[in-house]
C-alpha cells in the first residue's frame, strides 16, 4: 500500500503539469493538446467507503478545471471514471464508483467546465490498479482521461 505522502507527491506532480497546461504553452501543454488518442490526465484518490473529495484532490482539480477552460482544449472531451476497491458488496461499490465520478464532475462544472464535455461512469472494483491486492487504497480512485477531438 502506498503511503499518503507518496499519493500526495504523485498528485502534486500532476498539479505542476496541469498548472503549466493552464498558464502557457509548455511542452506538456502541447503534448496534451496534440493527443490523437485517449490519454489519462490525472488520478484522484478517495477514502474507504467515501465519495467526498479530499483536500489534496482540490489541489489537483483546480488546475485541471483551469486547463479544461483553456481555449486550446475546448474541443477535447473527458471521461471521468470512478473506481473502488473490492471491500464490501458489488452493488454498493458500483454505486459508490458512480458517486465518486459524479463528485469530480460536479467539482469541475462548479469551476466553469461545460458538463457536455464530461462523461462520468463507474466501474466499481472491476478495474483495480493493483489486481494482486484488490482491497488496496490505490484502487479507490477517479481517473480523468482526455479525449481529443476527431481529426
Amino acid at each position: 500500500m502506498r503511503s499518503p505522502g507518496v499519493e500526495r507527491r504523485s498528485l502534486l506532480a500532476g498539479v505542476g503539469a496541469l498548472a503549466a497546461l493552464a498558464g502557457c504553452a509548455s511542452p506538456e501543454t502541447e503534448r496534451i493538446a496534440a493527443l490523437t488518442t485517449r490519454g489519462i490526465v490525472l488520478t484522484v484518490p478517495f477514502d474507504l467507503g467515501s465519495y467526498a473529495l479530499r483536500p489534496e484532490a482540490r489541489e489537483v482539480l483546480d488546475p485541471l478545471a483551469a486547463a479544461m477552460n483553456d481555449p486550446r482544449l475546448f474541443n477535447h472531451s473527458y471521461e471521468v471514471n470512478g473506481h473502488t476497491d473490492s471491500t464490501g458488496r458489488l452493488a454498493r461499490n458500483m454505486a459508490l464508483s458512480d458517486l465518486r465520478a459524479a463528485a469530480v464532475v460536479d467539482y469541475l462544472v462548479a469551476r466553469g467546465v461545460s458538463r457536455r464535455r464530461l462523461r462520468a461512469q463507474g466501474f466499481g472494483p472491476l478495474q483495480p490498479l493493483d489486481p494482486a491486492n484488490p482491497r488496496a487504497g490505490i484502487n479507490r480512485r477517479v481517473e480523468v482521461f482526455a479525449i481529443p477531438p476527431p481529426p
